[in-house]
C-alpha cells in the first residue's frame, strides 16, 4: 500500500495488519484475526516515508475485539492503552493513542523516515535463539529438543541444574500466546539471574533444584504474528485437557516430558490487554484443591509482594474467581495432575496502578525485573514443593 513515499508493511516475522487506505498522513488499517478464531489484539507493523510527518495510524476495527467475562468493571483493553514505537527495532518508546466511537487511533511521532509500530515491543526468535546461547554458555545449563512444530521449527527446552534425589522438578513456560511477548522479557529476567555467577540465589537455587525452562512454547505462531494460535488453529492454553497432538503437538510434547520428569512447581508466564496490574492465579479451583496448595500459594504471593512492588495480592482474580477450574488450561492441569503449585503469571499491556510509570508503562524493562524477582517467590516456597 502506498502513495507518494508512504508505504505500510508487515512482510517481516511477527508482523500483523490488514491495510486499507492512505490519505494524506492517515494510515486506516484492520486488526488480523488469527486463521482459526477472533483472536485479533495483535498490530506490529513497518511505516516508510515517516520523516518529518505526524502520522495518524487508525485501527477501524478495534471495537471488534471480545471481552473476558466478568470483566465489566475493568476499562477495555483499548481504553487507557498506548502502543510503541521504534527506529531500530531495538529501542522502544510509547507514543499517544486515543479511542472514540468504536475506533483507536495511533498517532506515530516523526522518529525517523521508517517506524516500527507494535503493540508491545516483540522478542523476535532471534533474540529467543540469543537468549537459550546465552544460557547454555553456562555449564549448568544444557539446550534439549522437545520436538519439531508442525513448521519445523524447534521446541527448546532448557534443562539448569543437577538431577537428584528429592530436587523438586520446576517448570517455568512462557509465550503459549504469541502476542504476549512480556513473557519473554520475563523469562529473558529470570535466567540472567539464575544463571548469574555472582548472584548468590542464583546459585542456591540451581544447586536445589531440577530446573526446566521451556522460553517459547509456540514458536511458529510467534513467527507468524498471531495473537493466540499456533499454525494448526489451536489456542494452546486451552489444550491442556484431553490434548490432540495433531492440533496441540507444543502441549503434547511438554506434556510427555513433565510426566517422564515429575512436576513439583509450574509458572506460566501471559499478558493481560485489559488489568492494570501484575495478577497470580493459582491452583485456588482445581477438583483436588488442597490447604497444603492453598498455602503455598499464599506464602509465594506474600513473598512476590516483598520482591516486586507491581504486585499486590489485594489484585482481585478479575470478576471474581470461578466457581470451577478450566482444566484445559495449563496452570490448572498440571495442578490437578501432578498435585503441584501450578501458577499462571499475568502482566499487563498497559501500566500497573502500583509503582506506576508514566512515561512506559508496563515496559520490557520491568519484565525483565519481574523475572529476577520471580526468584524471591520460588525460593519462599522451594523446600516444601515436594
Amino acid at each position: 500500500m502506498s502513495q507518494g513515499t508512504l508505504t505500510l508493511s508487515t512482510g517481516f516475522e511477527g508482523g500483523s495488519a490488514l491495510p486499507v487506505s492512505v490519505s494524506g498522513e492517515t494510515l486506516r488499517i484492520r486488526l488480523r484475526a488469527d486463521a482459526a478464531g477472533p483472536d485479533m489484539n495483535w498490530f506490529y507493523f513497518r511505516i516508510s516515508g515517516a520523516a518529518g510527518r505526524e502520522l495518524r495510524v487508525v485501527i477501524e476495527n478495534a471495537s471488534d475485539l471480545s471481552r473476558l467475562a466478568g470483566r465489566d468493571e475493568v476499562p477495555d483493553c483499548w481504553t487507557g492503552y498506548r502502543p510503541f514505537v521504534s527506529a531500530n527495532r531495538r529501542d522502544w518508546t510509547r507514543c499517544d493513542a486515543d479511542y472514540a466511537d468504536g475506533v483507536f487511533t495511533i498517532k506515530t511521532p516523526a522518529v525517523a523516515d521508517t517506524v516500527w509500530v507494535a503493540y508491545y515491543p516483540p522478542f523476535p526468535m532471534d533474540r529467543h535463539d540469543a537468549m537459550v546461547a546465552t544460557a547454555v554458555s553456562d555449564a549448568r545449563c544444557r539446550l534439549e529438543r522437545l520436538g519439531v512444530t508442525p513448521q519445523g521449527r524447534e521446541l527448546d527446552l532448557l534443562r539448569i541444574g543437577t538431577p537428584g534425589p528429592g530436587k523438586p522438578k520446576v517448570w517455568i513456560m512462557g509465550r503459549q500466546h504469541p502476542s504476549e511477548t512480556m513473557a519473554g522479557f520475563f523469562v529473558e529476567g529470570l535466567l540472567a539471574r539464575l544463571l548469574d555467577p555472582s548472584d548468590a540465589l542464583g546459585r542456591a537455587l540451581c544447586d536445589a533444584l531440577d530446573i526446566f525452562v521451556v522460553p517459547t512454547v509456540n514458536p511458529d505462531g510467534c513467527a507468524m504474528g498471531n495473537t493466540r494460535l499456533n499454525a494448526r488453529g489451536m489456542n494452546l492454553n486451552r489444550a491442556w485437557d484431553g490434548t490432540d497432538p495433531e492440533t496441540a503437538p507444543e502441549v503434547a510434547m511438554i506434556q510427555t516430558r513433565m510426566r517422564a520428569e515429575g512436576v513439583d512447581f509450574c509458572l506460566d508466564a501471559h499478558g493481560d490487554e485489559e488489568l492494570p496490574y501484575v495478577f497470580l492465579g493459582g491452583p485456588l479451583e482445581i477438583p483436588s484443591r488442597s490447604s497444603r496448595l492453598d498455602t503455598l500459594f499464599k506464602d509465594f504471593g506474600q513473598a512476590l509482594e516483598r520482591s516486586c512492588p507491581a504486585y499486590s495480592m489485594d489484585d482481585p482474580y478479575p470478576g471474581g474467581a470461578p466457581e470451577t477450574a478450566d482444566l484445559r488450561m495449563a496452570w490448572n492441569a498440571i495442578a490437578e495432575e501432578f498435585d503441584c503449585l501450578s501458577i499462571l503469571l499475568e502482566m499487563p499491556f498497559k501500566d500497573t496502578h502500583r509503582d506506576s510509570d508514566p512515561e512506559m508503562g508496563w515496559s520490557p524493562a520491568r519484565c525483565t525485573d519481574l523475572g529476577r524477582s520471580m526468584l524471591d517467590a520460588i525460593d519462599a516456597v522451594r523446600r516444601r514443593l515436594r
